[in-house]
């Protein structure tokens, strides 16, 4: 039958020239390829590509098969683990769209490879990172919690901290929480600024429990950290401050300005860290293998801060301990945030070297006590599983997944919007992950014009911190362009957010339901110059004045969960942070959603969440395709103090 399709398309050949039998050799290669109808013989000049959510493993045959495009039959295909070169068996160009490597191990994949398929004219794809690991070997047993918990004590010890040490898995379930003999029971958040009322002071002056500080630096470690990149709380902090990097005047807000407000525990979709995600050094992510594990953290100064100068290379003891504790479970060298340049600059990871090892005393010989509330225990079964949706592959939560309907959205047109914005991050490049060029990794998620989860989608290795921070960036974007946004924020705890409502009332921002928000615009309208990065110009509407701001002091988005947060903090459980339908997780004030309409008018939004801000806003856009603001309306042809609004923006050459 084969034999026969090749002679059927020779004879319908009519061209008499040479070039006919190089026509004819093309089209037998056509057919010949394994019996595909995919050609293999495709310009040099294409640079293949490689779809890390199509690649597969074939345990049972030890197969490796890489999915893309472009592949040509005498590709070379280039796959690097952590110990260098992976050892396989044969490669085999199935077509242009599909590589079968065969006998390669499953421990070199399960800690992951780098990819790379070079075409023979020298074009190669971009080099993506490959993980296929089914088995449990890389979480956290409690085995594992007591040694690391027993090496931070021993630093600690050797230090002359006495402290509280937390250790968390990857999605933040507390695993165990020392406390050493000694060690302050609580702890004094803030960086030291003068408040004119106590009610302004947001959680400035704020004493909280030293355990819910060191739990919340643990779960930053971990939330913040994924396959492709490792941060730590000293990152954290230099990423959410008023200037970017901080301390350099005229500069703009932080990129993930605002995040430290999310993953609070009066939320309704992670209400996992006490204090939100923190910004002060002493926290880092754990891998155990080479993958994610979870992380520690340390409090034991008396104050938690963030570090306001990244010049000083200062060296504190908790971040010390910290590092210590973290020992034979450190992240990859290659993917820490001093790995990670944006915009010119790079990221910090920690300001202090892998002390050395000191002699450590077996569990129980440890001079303190496990937090009852908080014993010793090993790593809880992930609430996400992997599942593939007309060929996009990703993690859900049987929460928020398969999508619903609401009076505005069928659950076909959720899915769609999800797996438009899915598909737009598997060929944008990610800003923050290594290997450079690799996919950009988000959570994505789609609300109701009333705030309502739709649905929420992953890809396979988004950093889970982005779970929570999509649906405020969604949220978000449905309440400040719905019709009742600003009735809603006048009667909300009697009245007290009036003052930021007549501010921006004042600077003609109307809350009315007759302009488009985007989360970049609500974010421009929150710092505390405006517009952003002008320094000595006054805050924006939703902002605190400089002279008060700080990112625990910093307006609008900590002001409406700040009630219900000292509520849970004092041990009265809430299902909401706000007293705003729709706000139930907080505001977000830094880019990556977009409104959605139909027919003109709002029934909802989409936030993005994960791997850059830039790319944020461009996969919402793309996600919104066919739902989008009418032009008319959008927040970029709104003037505020002679300076127009943004919408979105996206990066110069997004595509990998």
């Amino acid at each position: 039958m084969k034999a026969r399709r090749i002679r059927m398309a020779m004879n319908s050949l009519s061209i008499h020239s040479p070039n006919r039998f190089r026509l004819i050799a093309a089209v037998a290669l056509f057919f010949l390829a394994s019996g595909s109808l995919i050609p293999l013989a495709q310009s040099v000049n294409t640079p293949p590509s490689i779809n890390a959510q199509a690649c597969a493993y074939d345990g049972d045959l030890h197969r490796l098969i890489i999915k893309g495009d472009g592949f040509q039959t005498d590709s070379t295909v280039q796959i690097v683990g952590q110990a260098g070169e992976a050892a396989h068996g044969r490669t085999k160009i199935k077509n242009s769209r599909k590589i079968i490597i065969t006998d390669i191990a499953d421990s070199d994949l399960k800690l992951g490879v780098d990819v790379t398929v070079t075409n023979p004219g020298g074009n190669a794809s971009p080099t993506v990172r490959l993980i296929f690991d089914s088995s449990t070997d890389h979480m956290l047993t409690g085995g594992d919690v007591q040694t690391i918990i027993a090496q931070a004590v021993a630093q600690a010890q050797a230090s002359g901290l006495r402290a509280t040490v937390a250790v968390v898995d990857t999605e933040a379930n507390v695993l165990g929480v020392f406390r050493m003999n000694g060690a302050p029971a609580d702890t004094l958040i803030g960086v030291g600024k003068h408040c004119p009322q106590p009610s302004d002071c947001g959680l400035e002056g704020l004493r909280v429990p030293s355990g819910f500080a060191a739990i919340s630096k643990a779960g930053t470690g971990a939330f913040l950290s994924s396959q492709g990149h490792a941060f730590t709380t000293r990152t954290a902090s230099f990423i959410v401050q008023e200037h970017f990097p901080p301390g350099v005047s005229f500069t703009s807000g932080g990129p993930l300005f605002g995040v430290q407000f999310s993953q609070l525990p009066c939320g309704d979709i992670n209400p996992v860290l006490p204090l939100g995600l923190s910004a002060d050094p002493g926290g880092v992510p754990l891998y155990k293998n080479g993958i994610r594990a979870g992380g520690i953290g340390i409090e034991g100064d008396g104050r938690y801060s963030l570090d306001a100068d990244p010049r000083d290379d200062d060296q504190p003891v908790e971040e010390l301990v910290a590092v210590a504790g973290s020992r034979g479970f450190e992240a990859p060298a290659a993917i820490r945030g001093d790995q990670i340049i944006v915009n010119g600059i790079r990221f910090p990871f920690v300001n202090t070297a892998l002390p050395a090892q000191l002699q450590v005393q077996d569990f129980a010989q440890l001079r303190g006590s496990v937090d009852p509330g908080f014993p010793i225990r090993a790593a809880l079964p992930s609430q996400f599983h992997a599942v593939t949706v007309d060929g996009v592959q990703g993690q859900v939560s049987d929460r928020f997944f398969p999508p619903q309907s609401s009076r505005g959205l069928t659950a076909n047109e959720v899915q769609l919007l999800l797996l438009q914005a899915a598909r737009q991050a598997f060929i944008t490049r990610g800003a923050i992950r290594v290997p450079e060029g690799s996919a950009a990794q988000v959570n994505i998620a789609v609300v109701d014009v009333d705030g309502i989860v739709l649905g929420i989608f992953s890809t396979p290795d988004a950093a889970i911190f982005g779970f929570d921070v999509c649906v405020q960036k969604a949220r978000t974007a449905a309440f400040l362009s719905r019709a009742t946004s600003a009735a809603e924020l006048q009667a909300a705890e009697h009245g007290k957010f009036v003052k930021y409502l007549d501010a921006a009332t004042r600077d003609g921002v109307k809350l009315d339901g007759s302009v488009a928000f985007s989360d970049r615009a609500a974010g421009f309208l929150s710092r505390p110059f405006f517009p952003d990065g002008i320094d000595e110009t006054d805050n924006g509407p939703f902002s605190k004045r400089i002279d008060q701001f700080s990112p625990f002091n910093d307006g609008l988005q900590l002001d409406l969960v700040k009630t219900a947060l000292g509520l849970v903090l004092n041990g009265q459980p809430q299902t909401s942070c706000t007293a705003i339908r729709g706000l139930e997780n907080g505001l977000q004030i830094f880019p990556g959603s977009v409104p959605l309409y139909k027919n003109g008018r709002l029934v909802g939004a989409i936030g993005v969440s994960g791997d850059g801000v830039d790319q944020d806003d461009l996969i919402a856009a793309m996600g919104s395709s066919g739902f989008e603001a009418p032009d008319g309306v959008r927040s970029d042809r709104v003037f505020v103090r002679g300076v127009r609004l943004p919408y979105v923006k996206f990066p110069r050459q997004p595509n990998r």
